[in-house]
């Protein structure tokens, strides 16, 4: 044994000796453990700590792509967020945390990053919410970045949604603009997973920055029945996903979604499809949003390197319409 490893045997000798019990000590938080905790803004540095941390490094905003309206005619907005304030409005969106465990361990995808709700990972810079996935070590993962959702702060059924996005570079980044039943929870995901539907708006993989996936899951249980409706779509006029905005839209209405980017159609879904698997159809349900920018997992073919990171999300708005 190392003299480290005599000296924790000896300082937990000591405390059993001093007062009597067996109870094992619990190391508090420190400025030096190379883990964000306490009151730290940053690993090991911010809030009580003597150590400021670093600045955050510019992101680059798009300045051109595409842009919708603000209305449609014969609709009504009915929710969004333009991200521009000073921080995200936690009135309309909540943090799903750590590392999907114990209810949905690594968030069911072998997923390689810790989510949290730093400003590290998440904040607003010129009217956009920015998630960025950091080479970070915590809790056993080696990267971290954010997932928001609208869990019972807005679920809603049927509409027009545009997402107005510009995605990562870095390989192995993942991002999901997606949404579950609102009885979905991660504390018991296969009570409603895939049962009661999700609905990915768009789906993104850094290694392959000209293409995006439209998706929906489905199915009575998992694996044994679950069923996926999943159609690419290329980027356009030679200008990539992480070149520019584009907007990535669903047209959700009674027994049929259709996807679109930019405004053209490409991919849809009715009741035909799912009976066509001898499976019900879930997508009639009140839904809620997840915005997620993850590292790793089942779908990319890349490996993450930590030379690519920091990367970026970048979100300028979502809307919600529906037919008045």
């Amino acid at each position: 044994m190392n003299r480290l490893t005599y000296f924790f045997i000896w300082l937990v000798f000591v405390q059993c000796s001093s007062n009597g019990s067996t109870e094992p000590i619990v190391l508090e938080a420190s400025c030096f453990d190379n883990v964000q905790n306490g009151d730290e803004t940053g690993v090991d540095c911010g809030g009580s700590c003597s150590q400021a941390c670093e600045p955050l490094e510019p992101v680059g905003i798009p300045t051109t792509g595409y842009s919708t309206p603000m209305e449609y005619s014969g609709h009504t907005l009915i929710w969004s967020d333009e991200f521009d304030g000073n921080g995200l409005d936690t009135a309309k969106w909540d943090f799903h945390l750590g590392d999907g465990c114990p209810g949905l361990c690594n968030w069911g995808n072998n997923e390689e990053q810790y989510f949290t709700n730093t400003s590290d990972n998440i904040h607003l810079e010129q009217g956009n919410l920015i998630i960025t996935a950091i080479d970070q070590f915590a809790s056993g993962k080696n990267y971290t970045s954010s997932r928001i959702h609208t869990d019972d702060s807005f679920e809603f059924q049927f509409g027009r949604v545009d997402i107005r996005a510009s995605m990562p570079s870095a390989p192995g980044t993942w991002v999901a603009l997606f949404m579950l039943n609102k009885e979905y929870t991660i504390t018991n995901p296969d009570a409603y997973w895939p049962s009661g539907g999700e609905i990915d708006i768009m789906e993104y993989l850094g290694e392959d920055a000209n293409n995006i996936l439209g998706t929906a899951h489905y199915g009575t249980d998992f694996p044994a029945n679950h069923y996926f409706d999943s159609v690419d779509f290329s980027s356009l006029n030679g200008v990539a996903f992480d070149e520019a905005y584009y907007v990535f839209s669903i047209v959700w209405e009674e027994d049929r979604i259709t996807w679109l980017v930019n405004d053209i159609a490409y991919h849809s879904l009715s009741p035909e499809t799912t009976a066509g698997n001898g499976q019900p159809y879930p997508f009639n349900d009140a839904f809620y949003f997840v915005f997620a920018l993850s590292v790793g997992g089942n779908l990319p073919s890349a490996s993450p390197s930590p030379a690519d990171f920091p990367d970026s999300l970048i979100i300028d708005y979502v809307r919600v319409f529906q037919k008045d």
